[in-house]
């Protein structure tokens, strides 16, 4: 079951890190007697140890996600004191971070953050050189105990995972121990990365929810979403907003028009088309793109004061 999205629990990122979850993690094993064996994802036996440069960055007391915020921030070769995030992103009052708020402070700073919810994607990832933060619970779903670490690699073909957690320096944990604590927390994680960079188990639409948000140096990251999707014409409509906003008005205007052509039903792409065809002088164009999505979304409040806008008052003709 997916993690909610505002997950957040008192009592979360134990000061001992990486060594408390290991004994409590084996005393549950003993106690309920349902400790699965996992095998690791296959595509870690083709490169068997992986261990990437990480800045490590140790917690203070119920701020592990700070910290891990801090080293994410570092290995992008950008300020990261974790004392200083801790207004930003840490809640005194449940002695804890939102998740949410961790990706948030990445994209104010130009990065994309983007999920990582499988094993598989996680070992990928590392792969191709991108630490994970995820979110663990080291305690039982009744009484989590929420904690946030960065994976950095991974050991024996995938069976000892290597992490920054708490105040441990590169720890290794079993691969089964792991997965349970992660499984726990909803297999909540993500990876932060700069302008022009994607993830390696990147897909179109987590990657346009992941780009949606972001306001700053948002401009590289559309244009390798297009580079790495080329035929996706809701891809293309976001990359063609971004050039618009950047004022790259000339670029945008041919990136609506090949956003339409591959997403022909995207009503949103039409509106938009006709204010850029309009902001060129073609005023048929921008007429017959603004009904074109008035055909498409009848009930679109802001369509229709569009056509109100683009047809100055006398609509689109009737079908």
């Amino acid at each position: 079951m997916p993690t909610p999205k505002r997950l957040l629990a008192p009592m979360s990122c134990t000061f001992r890190g990486g060594r408390l979850a290991a004994a409590f993690t084996v005393f549950t094993c003993v106690l309920l007697g349902a400790c699965q064996t996992i095998p690791p994802p296959e595509r870690a036996s083709a490169r068997p140890h992986t261990l990437l440069d990480v800045p490590f960055v140790a917690q203070r007391e119920y701020q592990c996600g700070p910290a891990a915020l801090a080293m994410m921030l570092q290995w992008n070769h950008l300020p990261g004191d974790a004392d200083q995030l801790v207004d930003e992103v840490w809640l005194p009052e449940r002695h804890g971070s939102l998740g949410i708020e961790l990706m948030a402070a990445g994209r104010a700073r130009g990065l994309l953050a983007y999920p990582i919810q499988t094993p598989d994607r996680l070992i990928r990832e590392v792969q191709a050189g991108h630490p994970v933060l995820i979110l663990q619970n080291l305690a039982l779903p009744q009484w989590p105990m929420w904690h946030y670490a960065v994976v950095i690699g991974y050991d024996q073909a995938g069976h000892r995972v290597i992490l920054h957690s708490g105040t441990d320096e590169a720890t290794p944990s079993h691969w089964n121990r792991f997965l349970r604590t992660w499984a726990r927390a909803g297999y909540w994680g993500f990876v932060l990365l700069p302008p022009g960079q994607l993830p390696d188990s990147v897909e179109p639409e987590p990657l346009l929810k992941a780009l949606a948000p972001l306001n700053r140096d948002a401009l590289p990251h559309w244009r390798a979403a297009v580079a790495r999707f080329p035929d996706n014409g809701r891809l293309r409509f976001g990359y063609a907003n971004a050039l618009w906003q950047a004022g790259q008005r000339d670029a945008g205007l041919e990136a609506f028009e090949q956003a339409v052509d591959q997403a022909p039903d995207l009503a949103p792409a039409w509106n938009n088309l006709a204010y850029a065809r309009a902001d060129h002088g073609d005023q048929d164009g921008a007429r017959a793109a603004v009904c074109q999505a008035h055909t498409l979304a009848p009930e679109s409040d802001n369509i229709t004061a569009s056509v109100d806008e683009l047809t100055g008052g006398h609509g689109c003709p009737a079908h």
